[in-house]
């Protein structure tokens, strides 16, 4: 549910001098778009390897979950998941993407889903009105997440809901390591006039489905990481 700058598309409150700004931003540092839990070091590269590339050397062997929720507004400390959508994947021994697995539900906010939000994602009061609320989906959830590098279209969006809502329960919040497609995505694709989802993926070529909607996103952002991970670490091996 972002837009090219990461931020959701009712965000177009931002006045036009901050949009440009965050859609020429890129990430000052590696670190910025691969972020590692606090107290975790990242592992030493193998000899020859070029500073500051944002990919960990190991890449190509990890276990990644790529998430998208759909929220009723911007504010992670106010608002609340509508959607979450998350897909299992890693690549083999050929660097190939390889899906693993998929998962989504509708979740009951618990609140009214305001109109403008419904517009974007056109999920409704009435769609939630039976779902499971959070606390129900938080331990399937936290299996799915616990354990893999958590992959997002601006991260830390998506993220900070997640945690959000562990906070409420009150547990500790699965978000571990997390790479962040957007960032990557300006690195490894300076030129791109939009950084928006599907818009990006259209222009690169990569499949996407309905837009918007958790489960498609993920797909989508799955899709995209592994475009720009290859790239990257062709740039920086």
């Amino acid at each position: 549910m972002t837009d090219y700058s990461g931020a959701p598309l009712w965000s177009r409150f931002l006045n036009s001098d901050q949009d440009a700004a965050r859609r020429n931003r890129v990430p000052n540092s590696a670190g910025e778009a691969w972020k590692l839990p606090d107290g975790v070091d990242r592992q030493c590269p193998p000899q020859g390897a070029k500073p500051g590339c944002p990919l960990p050397w190991d890449w190509e062997t990890r276990d990644y979950v790529a998430l998208d929720v759909e929220t009723t507004g911007l504010d992670a400390f106010n608002d609340r998941i509508v959607e979450i959508g998350v897909v299992l994947f890693g690549f083999d021994r050929d660097g190939a993407l390889v899906p693993r697995g998929e998962w989504s539900s509708l979740v009951n906010p618990g609140v009214s889903i305001p109109d403008v939000a419904s517009s974007i994602h056109g999920i409704t009061d009435l769609d939630v009105s039976a779902s499971p609320r959070f606390s129900d989906l938080s331990e399937e959830f936290s299996g799915l997440i616990n354990g893999k590098v958590l992959v997002a279209h601006n991260a830390p969006f998506d993220a900070s809901f997640v945690t959000r809502e562990y906070s409420r329960l009150p547990a500790a919040s699965p978000v571990g390591e997390v790479a962040d497609s957007l960032l990557l995505l300006r690195m490894a694709y300076p030129g791109l006039l939009s950084y928006n989802l599907g818009k990006a993926a259209y222009v690169l070529g990569v499949p996407s489905g309905q837009g918007h909607r958790a489960l498609d996103d993920a797909k989508t952002c799955m899709s995209i990481f592994a475009l720009c991970a290859r790239r990257l670490a062709g740039l920086c091996p």
